[in-house]
């Protein structure tokens, strides 16, 4: 398993649309960031060379784009906190904290991600109540790092800030601006990621970034090309309205190894039966839809994108439902890759949802 830290620059934005486009949500999913890495490996060796290892690389796995909180202290960049979806099962709260937000149920519903610390207490029942910005679960190891790091009131932290732009549609051919009666005028929600000083030091600060981990067991001289192809992103970007700027990092750092704290999760397969996904999953037949025990459903469409042919930008694909991030399964599962391509097109268009899963204990109610 590799770990991909994504580090944003003091004014990067992102778009990671669903739908409206005034909306933008924190996540990126896995099948959108499979595809990103498929075009930048095109982009780079060709479409020979991808046809030549396409089946070696639909084994490629991986999570979505998640949430991490990065310290900077002395100049160093290291690892802080890394945030994984909310699992879709009643929170593993104790029994004293249980009794307390019983009488504040709507701040629970508002969480759509828990920490990897966080979800160690889950999994014990041990959880307490410590949320960053409505949205973040963190537990009370974490909020205690933050505090003795210089954020005196963690709980006050936004970790993202939402807002609009307002755009002019251009006409590319003609460089003119459209008519009114086209929609000239449109706006775009973005997300931008904040960076917070250390009341204890102000050369010090924790940087809001992302991160995603990948797993490949194939061909070694393939695997470099897979990372090539991530680093790229550094450069293509990734989300939508990457040609206003959006979607850049300033750095990307592949590791051969996830952290501490998300290995020590890793290793409870033996210990814990169930799982949470952390991708976009496709079960492969019923057998594997049937162990998927709680989730929500999300729908995949759009248009196509091809970094080899860019005439087939305006057709539209067919469009699939899969497993949204978080879901609960029962054992293992392997996901599948679908070709959602439209009709008469001259090449896949494939979405990968095959999970990355970790431990995670189920509670029923």
């Amino acid at each position: 398993m590799k770990l991909i830290k994504l580090i944003p620059g003091e004014n990067d934005k992102y778009h990671f649309g669903e739908g409206d486009l005034t909306d933008s949500s924190i996540i990126f999913h896995s099948h959108s960031l499979y595809s990103a890495i498929i075009n930048n490996f095109i982009k780079l060796y060709g479409v020979e060379e991808f046809n030549k290892h396409k089946e070696e690389l639909k084994d490629i796995k991986l999570s979505s784009l998640l949430p991490a909180i990065y310290k900077l202290e002395d100049g160093k960049l290291e690892d802080f906190i890394y945030f994984l979806p909310r699992p879709a099962t009643r929170l593993g709260f104790n029994d004293e904290t249980r009794k307390k937000i019983e009488e504040k149920p709507k701040e629970i519903k508002k969480i759509q991600f828990i920490s990897v610390n966080a979800l160690k207490e889950h999994n014990n029942k041990e959880l307490k109540k410590y949320i960053l910005g409505k949205k973040f679960l963190i537990s009370e190891e974490d909020y205690e790092k933050m505090y003795n790091f210089g954020i005196k009131k963690p709980e006050n932290m936004q970790l993202f800030k939402s807002f609009i732009e307002q755009k002019v549609a251009i006409d590319r051919i003609k460089q003119i601006t459209l008519e009114e009666e086209k929609g000239q005028l449109y706006s775009v929600g973005y997300v931008k990621p904040l960076t917070y000083i250390s009341n204890n030091n102000k050369n010090n600060r924790l940087i809001v970034g992302y991160y995603f981990l990948l797993h490949f067991e194939g061909d070694s001289n393939l695997l470099n090309k897979i990372k090539s192809a991530i680093r790229l992103i550094k450069d293509e970007g990734l989300g939508g309205e990457r040609s206003s700027g959006a979607g850049l990092f300033r750095d990307i750092i592949i590791e051969d190894v996830i952290s501490n704290d998300l290995k020590e999760l890793f290793d409870k397969k033996d210990e814990i039966n169930t799982r949470m996904t952390l991708s976009t999953t496709i079960p492969k037949d019923e057998s594997e839809f049937e162990k998927i025990i709680s989730y929500q459903l999300m729908k995949i469409s759009g248009y196509v994108y091809s970094s080899s042919n860019y005439s087939s930008l305006t057709k539209a694909k067919k469009y699939i439902y899969a497993i949204k991030e978080g879901a609960i399964v029962e054992g293992e599962i392997k996901g599948d890759i679908v070709d959602i391509s439209p009709k008469n097109h001259n090449h896949e268009v494939l979405v990968n949802g095959k999970p990355i899963l970790i431990p995670t204990k189920y509670y029923e109610g």
